[in-house]
């Protein structure tokens, strides 16, 4: 093999290493059971949106999913949102559209 060839290859072996993949189901598990126990809400100023970095997590719309105001305030959910977005995708594509959240029924829910 050349060194040409050699350097290469080499590169793009580094360039795949070096790209992220899609977040371990653990992590994506312990996201959505965080969101789950962070919906309660009395009002509409308790509920705010989060990302859902680019679907790692499911059920978001356009990017975006609702939460309580106190969990995506809390040192769980930063740690979660680091551990996503090492995981997740660098950048995708998410519509204009932006979602309004609101207390219904004592649930965060989008609009």
């Amino acid at each position: 093999m050349s060194w040409i060839n050699a350097v290469a290859v080499a590169g793009m072996a580094f360039a795949v290493l070096g790209c992220k993949g899609e977040c371990d189901q653990e992590t994506v598990d312990r996201a959505v059971a965080f969101l789950d126990a962070h919906q309660s809400c009395e009002t509409d100023d308790d509920c705010v949106v989060v990302s859902d970095f680019c679907a790692e997590i499911p059920g978001g719309y356009c990017g975006q999913l609702a939460v309580n105001r106190e969990g995506a305030e809390s040192a769980e959910w930063q740690a979660l949102e680091r551990a996503l977005s090492d995981c997740g995708p660098n950048s995708c594509t998410v519509c204009d559209a932006a979602l309004e959240v609101a207390c219904t029924g004592g649930s965060c829910r989008g609009r």
